[in-house]
């Protein structure tokens, strides 16, 4: 492993305080103190450094700051560095600075406040870590390697103050430190952050004004030794080179990858250069190797003459090509760097070095061990020599080869726990590996399981062969991993042991508890309405959702539709089922292959399963909900008034009442319920407005009600029935002012009106359910036959009061017969005598006017009794 390494770290703040500071705090020493405790990982009581000085439990300090440098060996459940103890007032928490991985620690007077980290810690690497507490302000401020990290405001209220001061224990096992500290020191003041910035950068070796390193410490079971101060930032930057040799292309390829960099990308000759100049100092003993050539990052075995890099298929614009090159068309895809520039060559029968190049040492993840502690499952690779490789736990755990084997050793027990199985892809253990165990992992005496040992991020998904993709990506219908395997194993639900489909979640565990609501969402998409049979079909998709506290979810995306439960899994999972009252039949949701069955993320995950062989989140059933859909057409009974006819407004029902159980088990949730109307609005005979929602809990089960309401277009019975009788009505009135001789005319006219009218109520009755009660538009019909009828009776009354009026007649004989005679001319009536009423009597005019006015008075106040009821 080399490290290529450059001093960074410039002066900050005004240089007249580092002046001060450096004069008045600095001593000069040529080297630092160092003491290492537990090198080998055993924690024990026994390590431990005892401060020399004085401590005077009257020094009270309001203000503070702890700085020291440490490097992590292993790491118990926590390590703590320094302990400030006052033993009179057995006062254990003074002052404390404690380490995880991802995060640390200053206790101050009894007071704990974690401050987490970005970055998270490496071992074998050295670390400057200050805290600082400041009471006039309540700020809390974390500094890491001369970077502010973390602050937060908080009221300690107390006075540290201690008679004893340690280093590397703090009393229980789990919290003794395991590695190297140095240059702890405690100032009853809040030190500038230009000070620690030079500190940090080792610009400077202030000593504490309260706690000093250069005083001195009693040692117990700890090895020491001296460094210049420059020793701790050599460093600062580091950028790691692995060097493997003689690898076939695919090796080559998943090595570099499957440790979480890539092959050298080289495009100029400077790069060339660098890689070989890299490789003689490197590896001077293998330069017959690794001196000569070495595989490069580029391909173009998808698209001859088109080279992109092997890892993302970037197209790369320039490569060096040595003269000549390339040269081998579609039989030579891969390249090698030579020193000279790059040649093309066979992917499948070369062999050559491969050099893989990191940023800083890679973290890795062990998952799958059920481990709970992040240093049991943290690995960071090392290689000491050309071709060596080795993964060294934050905790007591390391996985190495032995001649061709890898082992999973326990170093602190000296125990082999698993060994890789000998068949594994390129005998690695990067990615998804079978281990046969050899003691027990996750309640697993013995046996094969397959763990994952991963470059990747928390956010990430790893494929089987150790390469990373999004994790969003994972079980997303479509491959991310080259090789496939992220599209395998998605089973979404996981149910215990004693789950039960026949029975229904409840809210909580506890047998008292409220019964489970059951969210119910209707689309209509269409709606058919049979006015005669009183029926409404309704095509619609109904969406039940429900919580089940009994099931736990693995990695759920935060698109609902990515998370579809395949069938199989569907059918084995309790849902709900809803019956519909007004049905024939009793028909009732069902669970089939039209169903779907989906999760909901509302929440984010809760804990990352540590016995999965990968990147599991898993989600609590009780805050993240199951939801259920199908598509139903189905026909409801329904109960139309028609007294309103044909201006009346319906309301059809869907009563729904739950099947799966009580309403002291299950109901439907009345705030997010819904029910929504897509379709067109305008019917063949109604209007239709969107459904509301009624609900009923005094029965045994819950019923929920989704009311349609309809509101009838007239317009048809206007203009079919309303007018035509209305010009039928009117036509017989009129005959009134016909002339009162022609009896005929009088009576034919009505009596023709009279026939259509009664014709007109056959046909709309007809149309319309057969009712015991009378709707409007009978009662408008009838009405109209009954005017006709009284005009008729009207018309027979004029006719026998014109028999009165002649001269001579009585209505019981009948008049003499008359001599015709020729009429002259002078002698003929003219035509307004004809029309006149002049020869009429008195009584057969007042009965024409008295017949005229109370009929149209009837017809009147019928019109505002009729219309005022039907819209008042």
């Amino acid at each position: 492993m080399l490290y290529k390494t450059s001093l960074k770290g410039s002066l900050t703040g005004p240089l007249l305080l580092v002046a001060v500071v450096v004069v008045l705090l600095f001593h000069g020493t040529s080297s630092i103190q160092v003491l290492e405790f537990q090198k080998d990982g055993k924690a024990t009581l026994e390590t431990m450094g005892l401060y020399k000085g004085t401590l005077d439990r009257n020094w009270r300090m309001d203000s503070l700051t702890l700085c020291g440098r440490f490097m992590i060996f292993f790491l118990h459940k926590r390590g703590t560095f320094f302990q400030l103890w006052d033993k009179v007032d057995d006062l254990e928490s003074q002052l404390k600075g404690e380490l995880w991985l991802n995060r640390v620690r200053p206790v101050i007077a009894h007071r704990w406040q974690f401050q987490l980290l970005e970055n998270k810690l490496r071992t074998f690497k050295w670390y400057h870590l200050c805290f600082t507490y400041d009471h006039l302000t309540n700020r809390y401020s974390t500094y890491m390697n001369g970077e502010f990290v973390y602050g937060l405001n908080y009221n300690v209220d107390r006075q540290v103050y201690g008679d004893y001061a340690r280093v590397g224990q703090a009393g229980p096992l789990y919290e003794s430190f395991s590695g190297a500290l140095s240059q702890v020191n405690v100032w009853d003041s809040v030190v500038s952050a230009a000070v620690i910035a030079d500190m940090a950068a080792c610009k400077s070796d202030p000593q504490g004004n309260y706690i000093s390193w250069e005083v001195g410490w009693d040692l117990y079971s700890i090895t020491e030794y001296d460094v210049p101060l420059e020793h701790f930032c050599q460093q600062s930057t580091d950028t790691v080179y692995f060097g493997f040799p003689e690898l076939p292309m695919d090796n080559a390829f998943y090595i570099c990858e499957a440790l979480g960099s890539h092959l050298p990308l080289t495009v100029t000759m400077e790069d060339i250069y660098f890689w070989f100049n890299l490789s003689a100092r490197s590896w001077p003993d293998h330069l017959d190797v690794c001196g000569d050539d070495f595989w490069g990052a580029v391909i173009d075995i998808r698209e001859e003459g088109t080279w992109v890099t092997h890892y993302d298929n970037a197209i790369v614009p320039t490569i060096a090509w040595k003269d000549g090159e390339p040269n081998g068309i579609f039989y030579e895809n891969c390249v090698k760097i030579e020193p000279i520039g790059l040649a093309d060559i066979n992917c499948l029968t070369n062999v050559r070095c491969a050099i893989c190049e990191f940023p800083d040492l890679q973290i890795f993840s062990f998952l799958g061990t059920c481990e709970l502690e992040l240093r049991n499952i943290h690995f960071i690779a090392y290689q000491e020599r050309l071709g060596d490789l080795y993964f060294k736990g934050y905790g007591e755990y390391l996985i190495r080869q032995e001649g061709k084997e890898w082992l999973w050793i326990n170093v602190v027990k000296n125990r082999t726990l698993a060994r890789l199985d000998r068949n594994s892809p390129f005998n690695m253990p990067m990615g998804r590996r079978v281990w046969h165990l050899e003691t027990t992992v996750c309640n697993q005496v013995k046996g094969a399981r397959t763990l994952v040992l991963t470059p990747c991020q928390s956010d990430s998904y790893t494929c089987d062969d150790a390469t990373c993709i999004p994790l969003e990506n994972r079980c997303d219908f479509k491959y991310d991993c080259q090789d496939r395997s992220d599209e395998v194993d998605c089973e979404l639900v996981g149910k215990p042991g004693d789950y039960k489909k026949e029975l229904p979640p409840r809210l909580g565990d506890d047998k008292e508890a409220a019964s489970l609501p059951v969210t119910i969402k209707i689309n209509i998409e269409s709606t058919t309405i049979y006015t005669t049979q009183m029926t409404m079909q309704l095509s619609y998709e109904i969406h039940m959702t429900w919580f089940d506290n009994r099931l736990t979810y693995r990695n759920l995306k935060t698109n609902d539709s990515l998370n579809k439960v395949p069938f199989s899994s569907m059918m084995s999972l309790w849902s709900p089922t809803v019956g519909f009252v007004n049905t024939e039949g009793h028909q009732h949701t069902t669970v089939d292959i039209e169903s779907l069955l989906y999760l909901q993320r509302h929440h984010p995950p809760a804990r990352r399963d540590n016995s999965a062989p990968g990147e599991v989140d898993l989600f609590p059933g009780e805050e993240n909900p199951l939801t259920i859909s199908r598509k139903y057409s189905t026909t409801f009974n329904c109960d139309f008034n028609l007294v309103l006819y044909p201006f009346d407004v319906q309301h059809c029902d869907m009563h729904l009442r739950m099947l799966s159980g009580s309403k002291n088990y299950l109901t439907f949730e009345d705030i997010s319920s819904s029910a929504a109307y897509h379709g067109s609005e305008l019917l063949l005979e109604y209007q239709i407005k969107q459904p509301k929602l009624l609900y009923d809990n005094s029965q045994e089960f819950s019923e929920m009600m989704v009311r349609v309401t309809l509101q009838r277009r007239s317009g048809y019975s206007i203009l079919n029935i309303y007018t035509p009788s209305m010009i039928l009505i009117v036509i017989s009135y009129v005959s009134l002012f016909f002339r009162p001789h022609i009896l005929e005319v009088r009576v034919m006219t009505t009596l023709t009106s009279l026939l259509v009218l009664a014709t007109l109520f056959t046909q709309v009755s007809a149309s319309l359910p057969k009712t015991s009660y009378f709707k409007m538009v009978d009662v408008w019909l009838l009405f109209c036959i009954v005017m006709s009828f009284l005009i008729i009776i009207f018309h027979t009354i004029i006719d026998n009061t014109l028999i009165d009026a002649i001269p001579g007649m009585t209505a019981s004989s009948p008049p003499a017969p008359t001599k015709v005679l020729p009429l002259s001319v002078d002698s003929r009536p003219s035509s307004s005598d004809f029309r006149s009423y002049a020869h009429l009597g008195t009584t057969t005019k007042s009965l024409i006017t008295a017949s005229r006015y109370s009929l149209l008075a009837i017809f009147v106040i019928f019109n505002l009794i009729y219309w005022s009821y039907i819209f008042g």
